[in-house]
């Protein structure tokens, strides 16, 4: 095995406070160093440095590293053998696994940076500008030698590390961007939207339809407007023309869906976010939950639970959090997985639920194809149909959240918002699209019979 050993410098950009003034010991846009990332052969690891270890009030990278108390905190953190700290089968720990793309995003970010896309180390720093959240990652001068603390854990391992090995700088306009469906990170300068950014981070993600469904962006455009109609928090999305996008490649889609990112704001400023796979330490093959039955409300309660302990605001979050369930069963929403629900960190420390994104309408894609095809939004979708409100009375009841029949009085008058409100909305979707939803308004789910 070689001697060397590459890494990285991982910085967290600290918070700007609502009211402009720059978060406690920073100033506006700047980031503070936190730790390195690491590999020596298949050992890939996160190293906290001493400081952030040590700080009780130090600004928070993700649920997962926090224990019962501070020790516990301070005791994860610096863990030689955590497995959320440490892996040795060539993949970064699941936290950091979960900030990589999939699909064709990741196989494009790979040819970018000239590397394998099974390469986790050098996918994150390619894109280590433009990660999701407030998190970058860059490499450090090799003249500045092995920084001691990634040294010492490998000599308590017994390895011996001789020399720090090079890496390259992130690629200039590449991103890391999680999901399957193409898309890119892109600046907004006037009425254009432009991938090629010069370095910048992101404050848009275009996000392209497909050759199989030619009609996502209008699916995607309209579940955002049935959960706006609803009052829920929603990503701010519009449908933009391939004459104002400067794409990279050329696509044979007239129509985009341009989303404003709520981490990466325009002007630079970022504010953390981390998905709920992330939460709960799964592997982003995960991201459906380990059971598609009923176990999936298992899930579902656990997130209520963080939310109702940990959340700003709990209360209105734990009842954003439901009225969305019901509105994803409503709307055909197969697809929000563990990584399309998401926390972010506005003061860099306590989280508070992320607005809704990825709203797709996933059922509309099942007629005409083979029942093998979205095997798992199937079965999921059959669950959620079946739903009724015995059942969410029992998530309620497990998630430990208090005034259960008020919560199931909202949620009713959120089915019959939604009865009166969307019909109108669903006149411009897609048929496919238009004739499911009302299906289901219809009575075609259990909790709206």
């Amino acid at each position: 095995m070689s001697t060397s050993i590459r890494y990285l410098r991982l910085y967290l950009h600290r918070p700007v406070l609502a009211d402009g003034a720059p978060g406690e010991a920073s100033t506006p846009g700047g980031r503070e160093a936190i730790g390195y990332l690491s590999q020596y052969g298949d050992i890939l690891r996160v190293s906290f440095d001493e400081s952030y270890i040590r700080n009780p009030q130090r600004p928070t990278l993700s649920l997962s590293f926090q224990g019962a108390d501070e020790a516990a905190t301070q005791q994860i953190l610096a863990s030689a053998r955590d497995a959320r700290l440490v892996r040795t089968d060539g993949r970064w720990p699941v936290y950091f696994q979960n900030l990589l793309p999939e699909g064709h995003n990741r196989e494009r970010l790979a040819r970018e940076r000239g590397c394998s896309p099974d390469d986790e180390f050098e996918l994150l720093a390619a894109a280590g500008h433009d990660l999701m959240g407030a998190l970058e990652v860059e490499p450090v001068p090799a003249q500045d030698g092995i920084p001691d603390v990634v040294r010492h854990w490998h000599t308590t391992q017994g390895l011996d590390v001789l020399e720090p090995g090079f890496v390259e700088f992130p690629v200039q306009d590449a991103a890391s961007l999680p999901g399957v469906v193409t898309k890119f990170s892109a600046v907004q300068d006037g009425r254009r939207y432009t991938v090629h950014r010069q370095g910048a981070a992101g404050s848009v993600i275009l996000k392209l339809p497909t050759t199989a469904h030619p009609d996502l962006v209008a699916n995607e455009y309209t579940g955002y407007q049935l959960c706006k109609a609803l009052g829920l928090n929603v990503a701010d999305a519009r449908v933009i023309t391939r004459a104002e996008a400067d794409l990279p490649d050329a696509v044979p889609f007239n129509e985009i869906l341009a989303v404003q990112r709520f981490d990466h704001l325009p002007g630079g400023a970022r504010v953390h976010m981390e998905e709920f796979n992330q939460v709960l330490g799964y592997t982003p093959r995960q991201k459906y939950g380990k059971t598609h039955g009923k176990g999936a409300l298992q899930d579902w309660a656990t997130m209520l639970r963080v939310l109702n302990r940990l959340s700003r605001q709990p209360v209105l979050d734990t009842r954003e959090f439901l009225a969305r369930m019901v509105a994803f069963i409503l709307m055909g929403n197969t697809d929000a997985h563990l990584k399309n629900w998401a926390l972010v960190y506005p003061d860099g420390r306590v989280p508070q639920l992320a607005p809704v994104y990825d709203p797709v309408c996933v059922a509309a894609f099942f007629d005409g194809v083979p029942d093998q095809q979205y095997a798992v939004n199937r079965a999921i979708d059959n669950t959620l149909r079946a739903l009724t409100w015995d059942d969410m009375e029992g998530l309620i009841k497990s998630a430990g959240l208090l005034r259960v029949p008020r919560h199931l009085v909202l949620l009713r008058d959120t089915v019959a918002q939604a009865q009166k409100e969307w019909p109108s909305l669903l006149e411009s979707a897609p048929d496919s699209m238009r004739n499911v939803v009302a299906q289901r308004l219809a009575g075609g789910v259990a909790l709206a019979r």
